[in-house]
């Protein structure tokens, strides 16, 4: 091949090789989105209807399933300050078999939030599943949120909503 026909050859390849790696990229960015989808967003079985009466900010509450199963969720300090560490509690009653895992997910009701969901562990000795948690900050001075707990199963999903408002520091 001569100095020329090389140079034509070398023009055309490097857009092409910088073409393939951007369609890969792509593509791997698509697979990596399909199976996470799921993961970040989980198809629910079941949900338990809102508690009207609950007050989070000061007290645990409990909502209840169709099957008349109780989920109750504290959280620890009162008021549930943003940026500060929480401690989670979610006892069970009712339910035929324990879940497999345990997740809180809290979501902004007006304003997307990102993703910010907590696994807890079962704690044996106190007959509830615990962890720790924290809500992210807001530019708001009041904040609608859910936390929602999520009972995972092998063939089905339950969630239970909680909802409260945070204020920001210095706010009433």
């Amino acid at each position: 091949m001569n100095a020329h026909n090389q140079a034509r050859a070398d023009a055309w390849t490097l857009p092409l090789l910088w073409g393939l790696a951007a369609a890969l990229g792509i593509a791997v960015v698509l697979v990596v989105l399909i199976k996470a989808w799921p993961l970040l967003h989980p198809s629910v079985s079941e949900q338990a209807p809102l508690n009207p009466d609950c007050d989070l900010l000061s007290q645990g509450c409990s909502v209840w399933l169709a099957s008349g199963a109780e989920v109750e969720l504290d959280i620890q300090p009162r008021g549930i300050p943003a940026v500060h560490p929480l401690s989670l509690q979610v006892s069970l009653d009712g339910l035929p078999l324990p879940p497999q895992r345990v997740e809180i997910d809290f979501a902004g009701v007006e304003m997307a939030m990102g993703f910010n969901r907590t696994a807890l562990d079962w704690d044996a000795d106190a007959g509830a599943w615990k962890g720790q948690g924290m809500l992210p900050v807001c530019v708001r001075d009041r904040m609608t949120w859910e936390a929602r707990v999520l009972l995972h199963y092998p063939d089905r999903l339950l969630a239970a909503p909680f909802r409260f408002v945070s204020l920001r520091p210095g706010e009433h």
